[in-house]
């Protein structure tokens, strides 16, 4: 993994930036790529690379400058992993393609130097990357099929195109011009989640949507762009059904955590005890017989479920795993919540993310650069029981998208549009409206997926929306520790044979007595003989981590309440300081949201004013 930095100017006067400010910027990203760092320029443009060297780690310098002689060069930044790219490199070398490394990277260089953006449907993995023909005055961007790899965008003051992997960069050169992107805020109330769309939560910068290509057209004073689809997931068929099903599915994940093995360093996995790691772990260990894993650990560090599930699979496997303790590492969760924040440029979406980035250090620190994670399987393949619930609930509704949609939104928000009329001050109640973006991508989601009356359908809205968001937060989080992680679930492959597998045979939450058997039932028969009865039948269950307290004490700063006072309604405000006074609890589902939000502001400088 790495991370990507690029300024171009628009028409023929505008001057980039100079190389001190180049790197500096880029540098602020360097934790995703210490291993090697990279710069091209023609004073027009300055483009950027850090690499975590991963595949050739001695080759493989970026950016890559793929010149057939013709006066038109193509200058190509990567991030990410090019599955199977040997096979797409012999294509290329029929068509003329000269390689110097066996990166992966320099053979997606080559297909867009060569195919441009048609190349992308033939790439297999994680990936984010940018291509810029000078000669054309062309920048195109794009990112993989489920966003698991971050890649933002947008135009400065002076109609510059930047382009980053992460937002603190972009902040950093926007300055005092960047502001908080209304919509967006609203929605993180809601759902946590720090994009809208293509939208993020500062006002300007946008993120590539995952599947997407951007093409920027520089020839003129002021940019113009255009973002289109490369890749759409596929409509569900329900062909395979039973046994059939079952053996789609073993076979999917096996070709897929194969060909997420490939690495010239070494390669772990992440195992929470849940039943997608344990899968995930026990087929790498039939390839690589000195396998590694690590375990976090939550709550105090006393015996939590996850602890215990991660014993009973590594003791059947014959082998331990390394547990990471959150609250006992070196550095504080609170402490941690600061610096990621600041690091990243944006606000926590879950608690979560401070297990993962502990847990990631002590990878990095065992000297690891690669772990396989079990995120993605729930949104494919039905595994949020309670949200399936009510999924099936508002289904049975025979709702238009919308209505199901503003349904959904009031069910499982943190913070519900409804309640943040009663908590926002009268200034963002106006300015958020009805949020009805919010709600078209919602309905959008949904829609794309089938009728709002079958609960199948609403497995897309958790793959667009949710999938999307949580693979954002595991890069983030790893990438901070300069780990990659690898997400076998999320592959276009897997994708594609969960689209053919009959919905009851993914899950069936219709009925009264539910319990785990019935979410992510294909992928429990297919994995039922190799794994002990209490990891399959193991309930999904979330990461216990006492962040009630911490986003308590968060919102008990001077700075954070301070920075909170635009965005809340004058007595709700003074509520939250009373009760913090007092040393009371703030409602958690308050809490968490607003004093990360309040965080954000301070570490970053972007206001809170609409």
């Amino acid at each position: 993994m790495c991370g990507l930095l690029g300024i171009i100017a628009s028409g023929g006067s505008n001057p980039a930036i100079d190389g001190i400010t180049g790197r500096r910027l880029r540098d602020r990203m360097a934790h995703r790529g210490p291993d090697d760092a990279g710069e091209w320029s023609d004073g027009s443009a300055w483009i950027g690379h850090r690499r975590l060297s991963i595949m050739d780690p001695s080759g493989g310098h970026e950016p890559f400058v793929i010149d057939d002689g013709g006066g038109d060069p193509c200058i190509v930044v990567f991030n990410g992993e090019l599955l199977e790219h040997r096979s797409l490199r012999a294509d290329l070398e029929a068509e003329g393609g000269v390689f110097r490394s066996s990166c992966d990277a320099e053979t997606a260089a080559v297909a867009v130097a060569f195919r441009g953006p048609e190349a992308l449907d033939s790439f297999r993995g994680m990936f984010a990357l940018a291509w810029y023909r000078p000669a054309r005055r062309r920048l195109w961007i794009a990112r993989d099929a489920f966003g698991v790899v971050p890649l933002l965008h947008g135009v400065d003051r002076d109609g510059r195109v930047v382009f980053s992997s992460e937002m603190r960069a972009m902040i950093d050169h926007l300055g005092p011009a960047a502001g908080p992107d209304i919509a967006t805020i609203g929605a993180y109330l809601s759902t946590i989640r720090l994009t809208l769309g293509d939208r993020t939560l500062v006002e300007g910068v946008r993120q590539v949507r995952p599947g997407h290509v951007v093409e920027f057209d520089l020839s003129a004073d002021r940019p113009q762009w255009e973002s289109r689809a490369w890749w759409t997931a596929p409509s569900p068929t329900g062909e395979l059904s039973g046994a059939d099903a079952d053996r789609a599915m073993a076979e999917a994940i096996e070709d897929s955590l194969a060909a997420h093995l490939q690495s010239d360093v070494e390669v772990c996995s992440l195992l929470s005890g849940g039943l997608d790691s344990a899968v995930l772990t026990t087929l790498a260990i039939d390839r690589h017989s000195r396998w590694r894993t690590f375990t976090a650990i939550g709550g105090n560090g006393s015996e939590d479920p996850d602890r215990a599930a991660a014993r009973i699979l590594t003791e059947h496997l014959g082998r331990e795993t390394t547990e990471v303790s959150v609250v006992d590492a070196v550095e504080s969760p609170l402490n941690r919540w600061n610096r990621m924040v600041a690091s990243l440029g944006v606000p926590l979406g879950t608690p979560n993310e401070i297990a993962i980035n502990a847990l990631a250090e002590a990878v990095r620190d065992a000297g690891v650069k690669v772990a396989i994670s079990g995120e993605g399987a729930d949104e494919l393949l039905g595994g949020y029981e309670p949200v399936l619930r009510i999924v099936s609930g508002v289904a049975a509704t025979a709702p238009s998208p919308e209505a199901a949609a503003a349904m959904l939104l009031e069910s499982i928000a943190w913070m519900s549009p409804t309640r943040q009329e009663a908590i926002l001050s009268s200034s963002w109640v106006e300015a958020l409206g009805p949020q009805e973006a919010l709600i078209r991508e919602t309905a959008a989601a949904i829609e794309s997926g089938g009728p709002a009356d079958e609960p199948r359908s609403y497995l897309r809205w958790l793959q667009t929306v949710n999938l999307s968001g949580l693979l954002g937060r595991l890069n983030h989080a790893c990438m901070l520790a300069s780990v990659e992680a690898r997400p076998p679930f999320a592959d276009r492959r897997v994708a594609e044979v969960v689209s053919r597998i009959r919905t009851e045979d993914l899950f069936n939450v219709t009925g009264s007595d539910v319990g785990a058997s019935d979410t992510k039932i294909a992928l429990r028969r297919a994995f039922r003989h190799r794994l002990p009865e209490a990891v399959v039948s193991r309930p999904k269950a979330s990461f216990p981590m006492p962040f009630a307290p911490w986003a308590s004490e968060q919102l008990g700063r001077e700075d954070v309440l301070v920075a909170l006072r635009p965005l809340l309604a004058e007595p709700v405000w003074e509520a939250i300081s009373s009760t913090l006074s007092a040393g009371e609890p703030v409602d958690p589902m308050l809490a968490w949201p607003l004093a990360n939000l309040g965080l954000w502001s301070v570490s970053t400088g972007v206001g809170l004013r609409p």
